[in-house]
């Protein structure tokens, strides 16, 4: 199943060689451990730019949105099996 969703999020992170790595989240009352950094990317929105994180809990595939300006997380799409 996947859905597009836009719902703000808890992360924690690791800081390692310069870069933001997810570690685990916190949606719907619920905490996933990230297994998996499959993708990281940047993007402009007009003049801010964002970074996404395609990641894994090894069940689960999740697009994370961090809008560093604000330090702000959002859960952007889920992938399941079910």
């Amino acid at each position: 199943m996947h859905e597009l969703l836009n719902d703000p999020i808890d992360v924690i992170v690791s800081f390692k060689d310069n870069r933001i790595l997810p570690c685990s989240l916190r949606w719907n009352e619920q905490n996933y451990v990230i297994k998996t950094v499959n993708l990281v990317q940047s993007s402009r929105e007009g003049r801010k730019r964002v970074f996404y994180f395609s990641v894994s809990d090894l069940n689960n595939y999740f697009k994370l949105k961090l809008d560093p300006e604000f330090l702000e997380w959002r859960l952007v799409e889920l992938y399941t099996d079910g």
